[in-house]
């Protein structure tokens, strides 16, 4: 009969094996997770690194250095990184967005950014959003200048010139009674109108925006202010021009005289040359001398266009204007040779849609971006 057998010794040995096992696995776990998290978050932190310097080189021309925005809208805001997922951020930048300024970035629709570069990019944007300020819309101010420009051009055939009142229709442009009646009563009639007595209902043809521009002119006018209108002389000329061609002296000389009344220095000189011929019947003399000025309208300095250059432009066409990256190059450069003045101050005011070429409007006035041109001119053949 065999010796009853005695396994204690090897269950205890079974058991630490089995528990030094289990505090393996559970130090690896643990050293692992700590391991992975180190290498997640320097992965995180050198795609943060690459896309702070492809946002530099290709973004912050329009966002700004810090993503305060520009000609494009802030970045760094908080409600639009909490309210945007990252997959959004991805396809805007990488597909662009139609009929807009932000150009599609992707090689695969002909930008320089590959897919990594640009989840880079959305990475930095992304880590904004902690210490991201709270951004509120832009509040719209009234202009008493767009007010007379619109009253020349829409309200000025009923009410006169200035708002003196014409045949039947009495002066707007009285302080007294301007001061008889509230702003509200001008809004309303703007935009409802006064059919029974011939005002039309201006409700439906023009926006909030410009009939408050109205009412801030009204204002002006209450307290006594003499307001010129934002006339664009470039626009003004076109006009004149085309009413000359059409055999309307009349009209010309009413688009001359509102150039004049804008215009400085040596432009006026001219300008007033051309309204002499009109008023002496040499409409062919004034439709030659307008047409030429049209052609080289505005009438710029190169020296000051230097300096506005190198302030607004030079970023993205670089300092000489050699180009870079996606920004063509402008000395020389065709595109600029085959545009009259005028055409390039209208193509910089309102930028090229689909491209990262935004308009300035609004950010450089007509006379900066005439001596922009100016001194673009000294680059080309």
């Amino acid at each position: 009969m065999l010796k009853d057998e005695n396994y204690t010794k090897h269950l205890i040995a079974g058991l630490v094996l089995t528990l030094l096992v289990l505090a393996g696995f559970t130090f690896f776990i643990f050293t692992e997770t700590g391991r992975i998290e180190k290498a997640s978050a320097s992965y995180t932190n050198e795609s943060i690194q690459h896309g702070r310097e492809v946002f530099a080189q290709q973004c912050s021309t329009c966002h700004g250095n810090l993503g305060e925005g520009g000609v494009g809208p802030a970045l760094n805001n908080k409600q639009l990184l909490k309210n945007t997922y990252d997959d959004v951020f991805f396809s805007v930048i990488r597909s662009g967005v139609p009929s807009t300024q932000m150009p599609a970035w992707s090689v695969d629709f002909g930008g320089p950014l590959t897919d990594q570069d640009i989840h880079s990019v959305v990475a930095f944007i992304r880590a904004w959003e902690a210490t991201a300020p709270e951004i509120k819309p832009e509040v719209f101010v009234p202009s008493p200048e767009r007010g007379a420009l619109l009253f020349a051009t829409v309200c000025e055939n009923c009410h006169g010139a200035n708002g003196l009142g014409g045949e039947n229709v009495p002066a707007i442009n009285d302080s007294v009674q301007l001061s008889a009646l509230d702003d509200d009563w001008y809004r309303g009639v703007i935009r409802n109108g006064l059919p029974s007595k011939g005002m039309p209902t201006w409700g439906a043809a023009l926006s909030s925006n410009q009939i408050e521009d109205l009412v801030s002119l009204m204002d002006a006018w209450r307290n006594g202010e003499k307001i010129t209108a934002a006339f664009s002389i470039s626009d003004l000329l076109g006009a004149a021009v085309y009413s000359l061609q059409n055999d309307d002296p009349e009209s010309a000389s009413l688009q001359v005289s509102r150039a004049i009344s804008v215009a400085e220095g040596y432009g006026a000189e001219l300008l007033s040359n051309a309204a002499a011929q009109i008023d002496a019947g040499d409409n062919a003399g004034a439709l030659a001398s307008l047409e030429t000025l049209s052609q080289q309208w505005p009438l710029g300095d190169p020296a000051l266009g230097a300096e506005s250059f190198a302030t607004s432009c030079s970023k993205c066409h670089g300092a000489n204007g050699e180009g870079q990256g996606i920004f063509p190059q402008l000395h020389p450069n065709e595109f600029i040779q085959s545009l009259s003045n005028a055409e390039l101050v209208a193509f910089v005011l309102k930028g090229r849609a689909g491209t990262a070429m935004a308009g300035f409007d609004g950010r450089l006035s007509e006379t900066e971006i005439a001596n922009i041109v100016a001194f673009l001119r000294t680059w080309q053949p």
